[in-house]
């Protein structure tokens, strides 16, 4: 009998230790992110080559967004999370009616018991090339202000609830108790003019930055936050820690300006979390200041309409002030069965204006030279067939390194590079690069072949180290190497 009291108190201690299950390990104490929506209203696409050329163009499945973000909707709902983050670009252009499209999709997840919270993209609020899609023809349509769009989103941000800056379309809200979201406006499109509200042209600012005045109230919130003993987590649209070395030079659009002195403000206020997008790759870097002691992480997330079609779901642990972060793929759609070989194809299918853009840049730089060039290759008795306009020299790239390039951007947008055979892709494109000699310089193309290995490829090499063994800062003794897709960060 003494057993069977025994017994019975560990079943019922064992029974409330698992219905008291930990808040870590609620759906409701969860995050989804997305990011890169690019959502384009079904009532501005009629059939026909219009929106035929404008899709095919593209590695985001453009015509097919509004399948893919009822298919997002369905799959957050199943979920459960307490709150869902849009990091910008809700809009393909920042039509009016794609806005008003994307609030239904979020008006359904807030009816489920789901918050969502939004911050705008370089997309979303003032664009110029707002357009409808109408059978032959493309026409412009509405876009909308900045003001336009909070009170589009008056109850995913901007609404009561929430701290609002004056300065910009940022804002601070807690919504689940003792976690903070502070929504960073990183845009520039109050400077973009418009024909269609009398501007003398057309002008669209894709980069980014925050204002010294929005910089200031963001740190306020932060220490606010903290000094409360809460919890921070940001968002917003651009990226503020280099995803590769030498991003903010070769694509500086993509990183917010001043990204290296702003990064240890933010860290220092208290922000060691920042979910971001714009650069359509699902990626993760951390940035420690300089002591070792205290670092910032950014968890990059590709666009919801391009392949992989990547989620993030961010587990919060109150009790060891930690969020662990995984990554989910958007598999197939009720029209679509095949989206994920369709949208991996669409990458592969961007490789030609992935090499118009590295000709064109080199061509920028070089083209000029071109001549002096030839003229030095005959001095030394050799012949040349150096290609005569940018795109010829795209032909060129194409001819010999086309896959190398389709490796590696689908090792980029997938995530963990350094899980790719990330050796055989160097080789490829080093024995691409010699063919390239070969055919252009003949005559000379084994010494040159020889000077590219000893003295320019030395140089290249630890940028192509970063992107494709997913490294940053190499060299120095902030390196590190950050798992893209599944990671354990503190708050």
């Amino acid at each position: 009998m003494e057993m069977k009291k025994i017994l019975t108190i560990i079943i019922m201690a064992l029974s409330t230790l698992f219905a008291l299950e930990s808040p870590a390990r609620s759906p409701r104490e969860s995050i989804v992110v997305i990011s890169d929506v690019h959502l384009l209203s079904p009532d501005l696409m009629t059939p026909g080559s219009a929106i035929d050329r404008a899709d095919a163009g593209e590695a985001k499945m453009m015509a097919m967004s509004d399948d893919i973000m009822a298919a997002i909707t369905d799959s957050i709902i199943a979920l459960r999370p307490a709150v869902v983050l849009i990091t910008g670009d809700l809009t393909h252009n920042g039509e009016r009616s794609s806005h008003e499209r994307m609030a239904h999709y979020l008006d359904r997840m807030r009816q489920s018991g789901v918050q969502p919270l939004v911050i705008p993209g370089n997309h979303d609020c003032n664009n110029p090339y707002a357009r409808r899609y109408d059978g032959d023809r493309t026409l412009p349509t509405a876009t909308v202000t900045r003001e336009e769009f909070a009170q589009i989103y008056r109850d995913y941000g901007y609404g009561q609830s929430s701290q609002r800056d004056t300065a910009s379309l940022s804002y601070c809200c807690e919504p689940c108790k003792g976690v903070v979201i502070i929504g960073i406006d990183s845009n520039m499109d109050e400077l973009n003019t418009l024909t269609s509200r009398s501007d003398s042209a057309d002008t669209y600012y894709n980069a980014g930055r925050i204002k010294p005045e929005t910089l200031q109230w963001v740190i306020d919130r932060a220490n606010e936050a903290t000094g409360q003993g809460k919890r921070i987590i940001a968002m917003m649209h651009h990226h503020l820690v280099p995803h590769f070395d030498q991003e903010d030079h070769l694509l500086a659009n993509y990183i917010v300006k001043n990204h290296k002195t702003i990064a240890p403000q933010l860290m220092q206020a208290g922000i060691h979390t920042i979910f971001t997008g714009h650069l359509h790759v699902t990626d993760a870097v951390i940035q420690r200041n300089d002591e070792g002691t205290d670092s910032i992480v950014e968890i990059a997330t590709g666009s919801a309409i391009t392949y992989p079609f990547a989620l993030r779901t961010a587990r919060l642990d109150r009790h060891n002030r930690s969020l662990t972060i995984d990554t989910r793929w958007l598999i197939a759609t009720d029209a679509c069965p095949t989206l994920r070989e369709q949208g991996r194809q669409r990458i592969i299918n961007s490789t030609p204006g992935m090499a118009a853009m590295l000709s064109g840049n080199a061509w920028n730089r070089l083209g000029g030279r071109m001549d002096q060039f030839k003229a030095m290759i005959r001095m030394g008795g050799g012949k040349a067939h150096l290609p005569e306009t940018p795109q010829e020299a795209t032909q060129l790239v194409l001819r010999h390194l086309s896959e190398v390039l389709s490796r590696t951007l689908l090792a980029v947008v997938e995530g963990n590079e350094q899980e790719q055979d990330v050796e055989g892709i160097i080789e490829e494109g080093k024995q691409g690069i010699r063919a390239m000699i070969a055919e252009v310089v003949p005559d000379q193309a084994d010494n040159l072949w020889e000077f590219f290995l000893n003295d320019v490829y030395p140089k290249l090499d630890p940028l192509v180290r970063s992107v494709l063994e997913d490294h940053n800062a190499v060299g120095t003794p902030q390196e590190s190497r950050t798992d893209d897709l599944r990671l354990q960060i503190r708050l």
